[in-house]
């Protein structure tokens, strides 16, 4: 008899699996938004330098999901990737970077330099990426590559 304990064969049926890809999307959001909220918390209270570890497996999550909804031609199920949403999105980022950095160092001129250039910034990032979403998904969609 031979023990294993990882089989390759996938052992759920489409229920089990629907539900286990819901039950892994939300432990992903959860961890996600726990690991923002602690290092958004250390930072406000003065202690950003013991925050790196956080920040660290924050930033690698961020970037396996940009990374693979860009190669996938995914952007959102809920929000469109067009200028004016960009443009509100960029805003928000750069009002709770205002924020953080305001409260965080209490120097607020800096925190609204620093606000604007993140605000700028995410809009630029959120259209180069929204411009590669579109033109990865319109490879993926293109009928001759099947033939």
């Amino acid at each position: 008899m031979k023990f294993s304990l990882y089989s390759k064969k996938n052992r759920l049926d489409e229920m089990q699996e629907q539900t286990m890809r819901k039950i892994e999307s939300h432990g992903f959001w959860l961890l996600w938004g726990s690991l923002l909220a602690a290092w958004i918390v250390q930072t406000v209270f003065g202690a950003a330098d013991k925050a790196a570890g956080e920040w660290v497996v924050f930033m690698i999550g961020c970037i396996y999901t940009g990374v693979a909804c860009l190669r996938n031609g995914l952007w959102d199920r809920h929000f469109s990737d067009t200028p004016p949403a960009n443009a509100v999105w960029s805003l928000v980022a750069a009002v709770a970077v205002t924020l953080i950095c305001g409260f965080s160092r209490g120097y607020w001129v800096g925190a609204v330099f620093v606000g604007v250039f993140t605000g700028i910034l995410c809009f630029a990032l959120l259209q180069l990426c929204a411009a590669l979403t579109r033109k990865r998904r319109e490879h993926l969609d293109d009928p001759k590559d099947g033939e």
